[in-house]
Protein backbone atom coordinates (compact mmCIF):
# COMPACT_ATOMS: atom_id res chain seq x y z
CA UNK A 1 0.00 0.00 0.00
CA UNK A 2 1.72 2.97 -1.62
CA UNK A 3 -0.72 5.74 -0.01
CA UNK A 4 -2.52 7.46 3.45
CA UNK A 5 -4.21 9.60 4.66
CA UNK A 6 -2.71 11.55 7.09
CA UNK A 7 -4.24 12.11 9.93
CA UNK A 8 -3.38 15.96 11.16
CA UNK A 9 -4.67 17.37 14.21
CA UNK A 10 -5.72 21.07 14.85
CA UNK A 11 -8.83 23.17 14.09
CA UNK A 12 -10.06 22.81 10.59
CA UNK A 13 -9.10 26.39 9.64
CA UNK A 14 -5.49 26.38 10.52
CA UNK A 15 -3.13 27.06 8.09
CA UNK A 16 -1.19 23.89 6.35
CA UNK A 17 2.45 23.25 5.76
CA UNK A 18 4.47 25.06 3.02
CA UNK A 19 5.48 22.89 1.03
CA UNK A 20 7.76 22.90 -2.70
CA UNK A 21 6.60 23.05 -5.81
CA UNK A 22 6.35 19.65 -8.16
CA UNK A 23 5.56 18.88 -11.73
CA UNK A 24 1.83 17.78 -11.96
CA UNK A 25 0.33 14.48 -13.22
CA UNK A 26 -2.44 14.33 -15.92
CA UNK A 27 -4.87 14.28 -12.87
CA UNK A 28 -4.29 18.34 -13.48
CA UNK A 29 -6.20 18.71 -17.55
CA UNK A 30 -8.46 21.45 -17.32
CA UNK A 31 -11.39 20.57 -15.25
CA UNK A 32 -14.52 19.35 -17.54
CA UNK A 33 -18.10 21.28 -17.30
CA UNK A 34 -19.55 17.64 -16.07
CA UNK A 35 -16.93 17.75 -13.20
CA UNK A 36 -17.30 21.50 -12.08
CA UNK A 37 -20.86 20.60 -11.98
CA UNK A 38 -20.16 18.12 -9.42
CA UNK A 39 -17.76 20.44 -7.51
CA UNK A 40 -20.65 22.84 -6.87
CA UNK A 41 -23.19 20.28 -5.56
CA UNK A 42 -20.20 18.47 -3.19
CA UNK A 43 -19.80 22.77 -2.13
CA UNK A 44 -23.24 22.73 -1.85
CA UNK A 45 -23.31 19.89 0.28
CA UNK A 46 -21.10 21.16 2.42
CA UNK A 47 -22.25 24.26 3.46
CA UNK A 48 -25.47 22.66 3.78
CA UNK A 49 -24.04 19.75 6.36
CA UNK A 50 -22.35 22.56 8.53
CA UNK A 51 -23.60 26.04 8.76
CA UNK A 52 -20.18 27.77 10.23
CA UNK A 53 -18.13 27.03 6.43
CA UNK A 54 -21.57 28.96 4.57
CA UNK A 55 -19.09 31.45 4.18
CA UNK A 56 -15.61 30.00 4.25
CA UNK A 57 -13.61 29.71 1.13
CA UNK A 58 -14.34 25.87 -0.11
CA UNK A 59 -11.97 24.57 -3.31
CA UNK A 60 -12.81 21.29 -4.31
CA UNK A 61 -9.22 19.66 -6.30
CA UNK A 62 -9.91 16.59 -7.23
CA UNK A 63 -11.75 12.98 -6.99
CA UNK A 64 -9.05 10.13 -5.65
CA UNK A 65 -9.96 7.76 -7.57
CA UNK A 66 -6.74 7.05 -9.36
CA UNK A 67 -5.22 6.25 -5.62
CA UNK A 68 -8.14 3.63 -4.87
CA UNK A 69 -10.56 6.15 -2.76
CA UNK A 70 -13.96 6.31 -5.19
CA UNK A 71 -16.14 8.74 -4.03
CA UNK A 72 -13.87 10.58 -2.12
CA UNK A 73 -12.57 14.28 -2.51
CA UNK A 74 -9.44 16.17 -1.46
CA UNK A 75 -10.88 19.90 -0.70
CA UNK A 76 -9.63 22.68 1.24
CA UNK A 77 -11.66 24.63 3.67
CA UNK A 78 -10.06 28.06 4.41
CA UNK A 79 -7.06 26.87 3.65
CA UNK A 80 -6.91 23.60 5.11
CA UNK A 81 -6.69 20.58 3.16
CA UNK A 82 -8.76 17.34 3.81
CA UNK A 83 -10.64 14.33 2.11
CA UNK A 84 -14.23 14.04 1.97
CA UNK A 85 -17.14 12.09 1.12
CA UNK A 86 -19.51 12.44 -2.05
CA UNK A 87 -22.23 13.32 0.20
CA UNK A 88 -19.75 16.25 2.23
CA UNK A 89 -20.98 14.89 5.63
CA UNK A 90 -17.43 13.38 6.66
CA UNK A 91 -14.09 14.46 6.66
CA UNK A 92 -10.32 13.17 7.55
CA UNK A 93 -8.37 16.65 7.79
CA UNK A 94 -5.23 15.99 6.23
CA UNK A 95 -3.07 15.20 3.07
CA UNK A 96 -2.74 12.40 0.84
CA UNK A 97 1.03 10.59 0.55
CA UNK A 98 2.66 8.24 -1.44
CA UNK A 99 4.77 6.25 1.13
CA UNK A 100 7.62 5.26 -1.02
CA UNK A 101 9.48 7.96 -0.42
CA UNK A 102 7.29 10.01 1.76
CA UNK A 103 6.05 12.18 -1.01
CA UNK A 104 2.81 14.55 0.00
CA UNK A 105 0.56 14.32 -3.36
CA UNK A 106 -1.50 17.21 -1.29
CA UNK A 107 0.80 19.54 -1.36
CA UNK A 108 2.48 19.40 -4.64
CA UNK A 109 -0.51 19.26 -6.47
CA UNK A 110 -2.03 22.21 -4.62
CA UNK A 111 1.06 23.73 -5.03
CA UNK A 112 1.01 23.24 -9.26
CA UNK A 113 -2.40 24.80 -9.41
CA UNK A 114 -1.40 27.88 -7.22
CA UNK A 115 1.60 28.11 -9.48
CA UNK A 116 -0.70 28.14 -12.10
CA UNK A 117 -3.13 31.18 -11.25
CA UNK A 118 -0.30 33.03 -9.71
CA UNK A 119 1.35 33.10 -13.36
CA UNK A 120 -2.08 33.95 -15.18
CA UNK A 121 -2.66 36.77 -12.44
CA UNK A 122 0.74 38.44 -12.72
CA UNK A 123 0.87 38.35 -16.19
CA UNK A 124 -1.97 41.24 -16.21
CA UNK A 125 -0.73 42.97 -12.65
CA UNK A 126 -1.31 46.90 -12.59
CA UNK A 127 2.49 48.69 -11.50
CA UNK A 128 -0.19 50.84 -9.27
CA UNK A 129 -0.57 47.44 -7.20
CA UNK A 130 2.84 46.72 -6.20
CA UNK A 131 5.12 48.64 -3.90
CA UNK A 132 8.91 48.04 -5.42
CA UNK A 133 12.20 47.58 -3.78
CA UNK A 134 14.90 47.19 -6.70
CA UNK A 135 17.58 45.13 -7.15
CA UNK A 136 21.11 47.17 -7.22
CA UNK A 137 21.77 48.56 -10.37
CA UNK A 138 25.17 47.68 -10.82
CA UNK A 139 24.14 43.66 -10.57
CA UNK A 140 23.15 41.34 -13.03
CA UNK A 141 19.22 41.03 -12.77
CA UNK A 142 18.35 37.73 -11.93
CA UNK A 143 14.69 38.15 -11.91
CA UNK A 144 11.84 39.35 -9.51
CA UNK A 145 9.81 37.90 -6.68
CA UNK A 146 6.04 39.15 -6.51
CA UNK A 147 4.89 38.69 -2.81
CA UNK A 148 2.06 39.27 -0.88
CA UNK A 149 2.06 40.78 1.82
CA UNK A 150 1.19 41.69 5.32
CA UNK A 151 3.12 44.85 7.94
CA UNK A 152 1.53 42.72 10.99
CA UNK A 153 3.18 39.40 9.76
CA UNK A 154 6.24 38.87 11.36
CA UNK A 155 7.58 36.41 8.40
CA UNK A 156 7.14 39.03 6.24
CA UNK A 157 9.07 41.43 8.42
CA UNK A 158 11.71 38.76 8.41
CA UNK A 159 11.68 38.36 4.49
CA UNK A 160 11.75 42.60 4.49
CA UNK A 161 14.39 42.38 6.79
CA UNK A 162 16.48 40.39 3.68
CA UNK A 163 15.77 42.64 1.17
CA UNK A 164 18.91 44.26 0.66
CA UNK A 165 20.37 40.29 0.63
CA UNK A 166 17.79 40.39 -2.43
CA UNK A 167 19.08 43.27 -3.75
CA UNK A 168 22.42 42.55 -4.10
CA UNK A 169 21.64 38.80 -5.63
CA UNK A 170 20.03 41.55 -8.74
CA UNK A 171 16.51 40.51 -7.88
CA UNK A 172 13.61 42.71 -7.68
CA UNK A 173 10.52 42.84 -4.86
CA UNK A 174 7.43 43.54 -5.58
CA UNK A 175 4.98 43.94 -2.88
CA UNK A 176 1.11 43.08 -3.45
CA UNK A 177 -0.98 44.46 -0.59
CA UNK A 178 -2.54 41.31 1.09
CA UNK A 179 -4.27 41.59 4.47
CA UNK A 180 -4.53 38.28 6.18
CA UNK A 181 -7.47 38.96 8.29
CA UNK A 182 -9.46 40.57 5.23
CA UNK A 183 -11.50 43.54 4.62
CA UNK A 184 -12.95 44.11 7.97
CA UNK A 185 -10.65 46.94 9.33
CA UNK A 186 -8.77 45.05 10.87
CA UNK A 187 -4.92 46.20 12.09
CA UNK A 188 -3.56 44.59 9.05
CA UNK A 189 -6.03 46.37 6.81
CA UNK A 190 -5.62 49.72 8.20
CA UNK A 191 -1.86 49.72 8.00
CA UNK A 192 -1.74 48.44 3.93
CA UNK A 193 -4.47 51.66 3.67
CA UNK A 194 -1.74 53.63 5.12
CA UNK A 195 1.01 52.45 3.55
CA UNK A 196 -0.95 52.55 -0.12
CA UNK A 197 -1.80 56.15 0.84
CA UNK A 198 1.92 57.42 1.85
CA UNK A 199 3.91 59.44 -0.57
CA UNK A 200 6.72 57.04 -0.14
CA UNK A 201 4.76 53.79 0.10
CA UNK A 202 8.55 51.70 -0.03
CA UNK A 203 9.39 54.00 2.84
CA UNK A 204 5.76 53.39 4.84
CA UNK A 205 6.22 49.64 4.22
CA UNK A 206 9.77 49.46 5.34
CA UNK A 207 8.50 51.75 8.55
CA UNK A 208 5.31 49.62 9.45
CA UNK A 209 7.86 46.69 8.90
CA UNK A 210 10.54 47.77 10.97
CA UNK A 211 8.19 49.35 14.07
CA UNK A 212 8.88 52.90 13.16
CA UNK A 213 6.16 53.98 11.75
CA UNK A 214 4.90 56.06 15.02
CA UNK A 215 1.72 57.59 13.83
CA UNK A 216 3.36 59.32 10.91
CA UNK A 217 1.45 57.69 8.48
CA UNK A 218 -2.92 58.70 8.29
CA UNK A 219 -5.42 58.04 6.08
CA UNK A 220 -6.40 60.98 3.94
CA UNK A 221 -9.94 61.81 4.01
CA UNK A 222 -10.51 60.64 0.71
CA UNK A 223 -8.78 57.11 0.80
CA UNK A 224 -11.17 55.55 -1.82
CA UNK A 225 -8.14 55.20 -4.07
CA UNK A 226 -6.33 53.37 -1.46
CA UNK A 227 -8.98 51.07 0.17
CA UNK A 228 -9.43 49.86 -3.48
CA UNK A 229 -6.08 48.86 -4.02
CA UNK A 230 -6.11 47.20 -0.94
CA UNK A 231 -9.37 45.13 -1.96
CA UNK A 232 -7.54 44.44 -5.18
CA UNK A 233 -4.86 42.60 -3.75
CA UNK A 234 -6.79 41.05 -1.33
CA UNK A 235 -9.22 39.63 -4.62
CA UNK A 236 -6.33 38.62 -6.49
CA UNK A 237 -4.85 36.76 -3.67
CA UNK A 238 -7.92 34.62 -3.33
CA UNK A 239 -8.39 34.09 -6.85
CA UNK A 240 -4.96 32.51 -6.81
CA UNK A 241 -5.96 30.12 -3.53
CA UNK A 242 -3.32 31.98 -0.76
CA UNK A 243 -4.41 31.10 2.76
CA UNK A 244 -1.55 33.43 4.13
CA UNK A 245 1.31 35.85 4.01
CA UNK A 246 3.62 35.62 2.87
CA UNK A 247 3.16 34.37 -0.38
CA UNK A 248 5.78 34.41 -2.99
CA UNK A 249 5.68 34.08 -6.55
CA UNK A 250 9.05 33.99 -8.41
CA UNK A 251 9.58 35.33 -12.05
CA UNK A 252 12.07 32.01 -13.07
CA UNK A 253 8.69 29.49 -11.95
CA UNK A 254 7.21 28.49 -8.62
CA UNK A 255 5.92 29.62 -5.92
CA UNK A 256 6.33 29.54 -2.32
CA UNK A 257 3.32 29.63 0.24
CA UNK A 258 5.63 30.75 2.83
CA UNK A 259 8.61 32.06 3.89
CA UNK A 260 12.12 30.70 2.88
CA UNK A 261 15.50 32.10 4.16
CA UNK A 262 16.87 34.66 1.51
CA UNK A 263 19.87 32.34 0.36
CA UNK A 264 17.50 29.33 -0.29
CA UNK A 265 15.28 31.38 -2.69
CA UNK A 266 18.10 32.95 -4.38
CA UNK A 267 20.07 29.62 -5.23
CA UNK A 268 16.67 28.75 -6.77
CA UNK A 269 16.09 31.30 -8.74
CA UNK A 270 19.56 31.14 -9.96
CA UNK A 271 19.15 27.23 -10.66
CA UNK A 272 15.84 28.32 -12.64
CA UNK A 273 17.28 30.44 -14.79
Amino acid sequence: MKIIIAFILGALLATGITFSVMQSNSSTNAITTERAADNETLISAIREQSPQFRNAPIRVYRELSEFGFSGFYEISIGGQGMVVNSAGNHAVVGDLFQLEGVTNLSANYRNTLLAESARTEIANISSDLTIEFPANADVPELGTLYVFTDPTCPYCQRLHNEKEAYAAAGINIHYIPYPRTGLDGGRDYQQLVQIMCADDQAQAMSDFKDGNANNRYTIPGDDTECRALVQQGFEMGQRIGISGTPFIIKSTGGVLPGYSPAQTIINQMRSNR
